[in-house]
């Protein structure tokens, strides 16, 4: 899929202002955000992430492996 080359050129800048406009937003806001969610919110929250993080690196451990394996050559 091609795009017009003023969309590859605008579109980066773009989505990192958003990003850093969403972001500030939100850590402005977390001491609300922590009132809303409650402690158990917050400790259901960071196990979620925990278990995110976990499933990333094992996933990357897999690729390497899987990459190693297919680049032996004996």
């Amino acid at each position: 899929m091609d795009f017009p080359e003023w969309v590859v050129l605008a579109a980066p800048p773009i989505i990192f202002l958003l990003l850093g406009v969403i972001l500030w937003a939100c850590l402005r806001s977390s001491g609300a955000i922590m009132r809303l969610v409650g402690k158990g919110g917050i400790e259901a929250i960071s196990r979620l992430m925990g278990f995110l993080l976990v499933c990333m690196g094992v996933q990357f451990i897999i690729n390497g492996v899987l990459e190693i394996i297919s680049t032996w050559h004996p």
